[in-house]
């Protein structure tokens, strides 16, 4: 019986990626010529193709085939070999093994001036430290040409369905502990998912989670968040955003595909204050850092959820209050 599944699975796959290119990819180009002849603002092709892509993949495969082709793996210490004006500071690479988390420092200084703690996205179901490390070298060559000696750190959390919630937050809160111990400025950083679990970090911080030991220590000012940056943060798990409607066949993500890595992650448990952020409408000025930056795109299923996620915080800390200083970017993906 196991031979005649993984058969079908081969079978399904192959039907799959066949109907990619010779149904999904056509008609992608074809709304593309479409609205150029139309004279409608819509992203580049290269564009429109990579997410019309990335949606049929993600709304057709299983997770665990989703994970397979989603997962990258790379080689820190190679990749530094490719930047040597990081490699002239003397900067490693290496990774750090605790109790019930694994972390990698993909950029580590002598004497490091910040420190960004990076949270990788990927629906909770996929994702690895080796999908952002080319991202995140880049960064760490272009904040040293301003200035900035940040160590780039990443936790490496373990996925759902195999550990649901709060599996992977735990993680995410042990990793923490260990950067904070050495009293160095912290910028959190993470994207989709990887934004979700850096609010329920943060809100750990203040409210400890009632499954998750609290932090005990106490650090210096030194040893804080003094900032955070969430690109596409997944702020609301259960996807009824407006957005979702306006942008469905624009971004790169598919809403039943959502639907099941959340049902993946929760596992069952109802959505408290920590896996969805935008129910929470109190407690974000002692929260967030003063310095707080949120980015989507003007196309994406979850710029609505990010939208009202920025007002429920202006609304607690207005500009005049001067406890957050919260940006919200908002990109137009349109020629």
């Amino acid at each position: 019986m196991t031979d005649f599944n993984a058969k079908f699975e081969d079978t399904r796959l192959t039907a799959y990626l066949i109907l990619l290119k010779y149904y999904v990819i056509p008609r992608t180009r074809l709304r593309a010529l479409i609205s150029r002849i139309l004279g409608k603002q819509e992203p580049t092709l290269q564009h429109m193709l990579a997410n019309a892509t990335i949606r049929w993949l993600s709304s057709t495969l299983s997770i665990h085939q989703f994970r397979a082709i989603s997962s990258g793996q790379c080689d820190a210490n190679a990749l530094l070999q490719n930047c040597p004006t990081l490699l002239e500071e003397k900067v490693t690479a290496e990774t750090v093994i605790g109790e019930d988390y694994r972390a990698h420092y993909l950029v580590k200084y002598p004497n490091p001036t910040h420190i960004v703690f990076y949270v990788y996205g990927g629906g909770f179901v996929s994702g690895s430290p080796g999908s952002v490390m080319p991202y995140l070298l880049q960064l760490s060559v272009e904040l040293q040409a301003r200035g900035f000696e940040a160590d780039m750190f990443v936790a490496e959390y373990d996925l759902a369905p195999e550990y649901p919630y709060p599996g992977a937050l735990r993680q995410v809160v042990s990793a923490y502990r260990i950067i904070a111990s050495r009293n160095i400025p912290i910028v959190l950083a993470g994207d989709s998912a990887g934004g979700n679990l850096c609010l329920g970090l943060l809100r750990h911080l203040v409210k400890p989670h009632p499954s998750i030991p609290p932090l005990t220590e106490t650090h210096g000012e030194m040893g804080r968040v003094v900032a955070t940056c969430l690109n596409s943060p997944w702020v609301n798990l259960q996807n009824n955003g407006e957005s979702y409607r306006q942008n469905a066949n624009r971004d790169c993500l598919d809403k039943g595909a959502l639907d099941r890595w959340r049902k993946a992650y929760l596992d069952g448990k109802p959505l408290d204050e920590y896996a969805n952020p935008i129910d929470c409408i109190d407690g974000w000025k002692e929260i967030l850092p003063k310095n707080t930056l949120l980015v989507a795109g003007d196309l994406e299923l979850f710029v609505a959820d990010i939208r009202k996620l920025a007002q429920n915080v202006r609304k607690l800390s207005p500009p005049s209050a001067s406890l957050v200083t919260l940006k919200l970017i908002v990109i137009v993906e349109r020629l």
